[in-house]
């Protein structure tokens, strides 16, 4: 009967991906970009990359988890001590909570996929969690119901050749990025600002090359003699390989035979490559969504100081991330802890967001019209019994007492009749 089940939904389910594993032939999905590249080209060599990369990242590692018990995924009370945050707290023996959660999510912005591996019993809760170098995991698809079959991780060595390990699909949770053109694996914001990265660093490289060469810009040969075609093309081909290109910026020359050199275009000043580097950088900011602010980039403000900046980079940015990782965190590794558990990050602990939570929590303060539950329940608290009622201002009396009773006598009472005099006004 099962497997007549399993025959009927996989006529029923899935026939679009039916079609992708008839398409990949069901042979292992590697990275379809060059990790090492964009790695050593972005992160290493560009000071805009590795300074998004490492704000994103960093300001993920500094916010603490939180596990609440569960009912049909709401929270509950708050667990003060569990295996699970014993875990989080310390992944494995080389890292702790800050290390780990950096290397997730620089992995993820740097390639488009992030790799976590749990390594513990059969059946039982992991022990350990770990992250894998993105290029190395290669995704196994399965059949039209279990779509990844598993994962296999491979290192090549130039002694020992290449070194595989396959894990099962439970093992590895994988974290991708939008891509739309791949089914398998993410794509990262790096590769829509590699032209944007390539010209920043070719322009600083051109801007060095220049002012070690004496900052000399570019110009022509002239001379008042007829060349022969020979010759002629001997100094084209002596230009194109000595003083072509950006390496070359600038390199002075010796002339011969009453040739001059004549400057020509436009000067270094005038191209503004200053303000091209700065172009370049806004859009690497662009790509990552980090305020230019944050990267050294004051030229263009966009926000009216630095505590601005901050903020918008946490509820634009590091938020939505963090709640897609929880997602991922609870559908994945809170489940082999037990049921009834909801785990989530604790936005109270995270500064750029006290001055705006302080003003939600006046709002909140001052809806008069909210039953105490009511505020409770939009500031995160549970519900209590005896806060079902609505209190109104001054006194904060519930308001099906208010006119019933008698206001203090240190409260100015308003003038009226001389028989309502004493009896506390309405």
């Amino acid at each position: 009967m099962f497997e007549r089940l399993r025959s009927w939904m996989r006529t029923k389910t899935n026939e679009a991906f039916r079609v992708i594993l008839e398409y990949t032939l069901q042979q292992a999905q590697w990275s379809r970009t060059d990790y090492e590249t964009m790695s050593r080209e972005g992160f290493q060599s560009n000071v805009y990359v590795y300074a998004c990369i490492k704000q994103i990242a960093m300001a993920c590692a500094g916010i603490p988890w939180i596990l609440y018990n569960s009912d049909n995924m709401k929270k509950g009370e708050e667990i003060d001590k569990h295996p699970l945050l014993d875990l989080l707290q310390r992944p494995n023996p080389m890292q702790g909570h800050s290390r780990f959660m950096e290397n997730v999510v620089a992995y993820l912005l740097l390639d488009g996929n992030s790799f976590i591996s749990a390594v513990g019993p059969d059946n039982g809760p992991p022990i350990e969690l770990w992250t894998l170098r993105p290029d190395r995991v290669g995704i196994l698809p399965g059949d039209s119901i279990d779509p990844i079959l598993g994962y296999v991780y491979s290192i090549t060595h130039n002694e020992t050749g290449t070194l595989t390990y396959r894990y099962q699909y439970d093992e590895i949770l994988h974290l991708p990025l939008f891509n739309p053109l791949d089914d398998w694996r993410g794509m990262s914001p790096l590769q829509a600002a590699a032209k944007a990265v390539d010209q920043n660093n070719m322009s600083r490289e051109w801007n060095v090359s220049l002012l070690q060469n004496g900052a000399r810009p570019w110009g022509a040969l002239s001379t008042e003699a007829k060349l022969d075609e020979p010759t002629r093309k001997r100094l084209e081909k002596k230009l194109e390989e000595k003083y072509s290109g950006y390496a070359s910026g600038g390199r002075p020359m010796v002339l011969e035979g009453g040739l001059k050199w004549e400057e020509m275009g436009l000067s270094p000043v005038d191209m503004a490559w200053l303000e091209g580097t700065q172009l370049s950088a806004r859009e690497i900011a662009i790509a990552f969504n980090v305020p230019p602010e944050l990267i050294g980039d004051s030229s263009n403000k966009t926000y009216s100081n630095y505590k601005e900046a901050r903020l918008a980079l946490y509820i634009e940015n590091v938020l939505p991330l963090m709640s897609w990782i929880r997602d991922e965190f609870n559908r994945w590794l809170v489940p082999r802890f037990g049921k009834n558990l909801y785990l989530d990050y604790d936005k109270d602990e995270i500064e750029a967001l006290q001055e705006e939570r302080e003003k939600v929590w006046a709002r909140i303060k001052d809806a008069h019209f909210l039953t105490q539950n009511e505020k409770r329940l939009a500031l995160g608290y549970e519900t209590r019994p005896d806060c079902d009622v609505i209190l109104v201002p001054y006194s904060m009396i519930p308001i099906d007492k208010a006119g019933t009773v008698q206001m203090p006598s240190s409260v100015p009472i308003p003038r009226g009749n001389e028989d309502d005099k004493g009896k506390g006004g309405e």
